[in-house]
C-alpha cells in the first residue's frame, strides 16, 4: 500500500512538472459602472439622424457585440478571462437576437442612404469605426478585465434579454477604455515641485568656479 501511494505521488508530480505554466494576472479593477444607456451617446456614437427606438436599441446591442468581439481577439494574454469562449457562447445562445439587431442597423442605412451601394459602404464604415473605438493599448488590462466579466454574464442572459443587458453593461466597457490602473497598490508618483535641492546660484561659485559647500545647506525648491 505504501509503495502504491508513493507511485501515485510520483505520477502526479510528473504530470505537474510536464504541464506548461500559465501567467496569471492579479488585478483589482476600478469601479467602471455607469447609468444605463437610454439613448446614443453623441460623445461616442456616430450620429444616426432619424433612427427609430428599435434601431437605437440595435445600435447599443451591436456596440456591445463589437466590443466583446474585439476582446475575444485582444485579451488572450490572460486565458482565465475566457473572452473568446464566452464571446462564442454568447453568439450561439443569442443568435436570433443578434441577427435581429444587425438587420435593424442594416435597415437604418438602407432607409437613409441611397443607392444600395452607398448604404452598404456607410454600414461598413459604421462597423469599422465602432469596433475601432474599443481598440486599446494603454488600458488593455482594464478593458480585458471588464470584458471578461461582461462576456461571462452575457452568455447566461435569458433569451430575448440581451438588449436590456447591453444597456446596463455597455457603460462599463466604454469606461474601461479610460486610464485607471491598478487600484489595490497605487503607484507612488513623486511631485518634483516639492523636492528641495542645493542652491547653484552665481553666489555659490568663486572666481575660479569652485563651488561653495555652504550652499549645500541653502536649499531652494526644485534647484531654482
Amino acid at each position: 500500500m505504501i509503495f502504491r501511494v508513493k507511485i501515485g505521488f510520483a505520477l502526479v508530480a510528473a504530470m505537474l512538472a510536464s504541464t506548461p505554466s500559465v501567467a496569471q494576472v492579479f488585478y483589482l479593477s476600478p469601479d467602471l459602472s455607469g447609468p444605463p444607456l437610454t439613448a446614443l451617446d453623441p460623445k461616442f456614437d456616430a450620429p444616426m439622424l432619424g433612427a427609430t427606438p428599435k434601431e437605437v436599441d440595435a445600435v447599443i446591442l451591436w456596440n456591445m457585440r463589437s466590443a466583446l468581439n474585439l476582446s475575444a481577439l485582444q485579451c488572450n494574454m490572460e486565458p482565465m478571462l475566457r473572452t473568446t469562449e464566452n464571446y462564442n457562447a454568447m453568439l450561439i445562445n443569442h443568435k436570433a437576437e443578434l441577427a435581429a439587431a444587425y438587420s435593424a442597423v442594416e435597415g437604418y442605412f438602407k432607409r437613409t442612404k441611397k443607392p444600395l451601394s452607398a448604404a452598404m459602404a456607410a454600414l461598413d464604415k459604421f462597423g469599422t469605426s465602432m469596433i475601432g473605438k474599443y481598440s486599446v493599448v494603454r488600458t488593455v488590462l482594464t478593458f480585458c478585465d471588464a470584458a471578461g466579466r461582461i462576456s461571462h454574464d452575457a452568455k447566461w442572459v435569458p433569451a430575448g434579454g440581451l438588449k436590456d443587458f447591453a444597456k446596463m453593461r455597455l457603460p462599463e466597457l466604454r469606461n474601461a477604455r479610460l486610464p485607471y490602473g491598478e487600484q489595490q497598490f497605487r503607484p507612488y508618483r513623486m511631485d518634483l515641485r516639492a523636492v528641495r535641492m542645493p542652491s547653484f546660484g552665481p553666489n555659490c561659485f568663486d572666481a575660479k568656479g569652485v563651488y561653495d559647500r555652504n550652499c549645500m545647506r541653502a536649499t531652494t525648491a526644485a534647484g531654482y
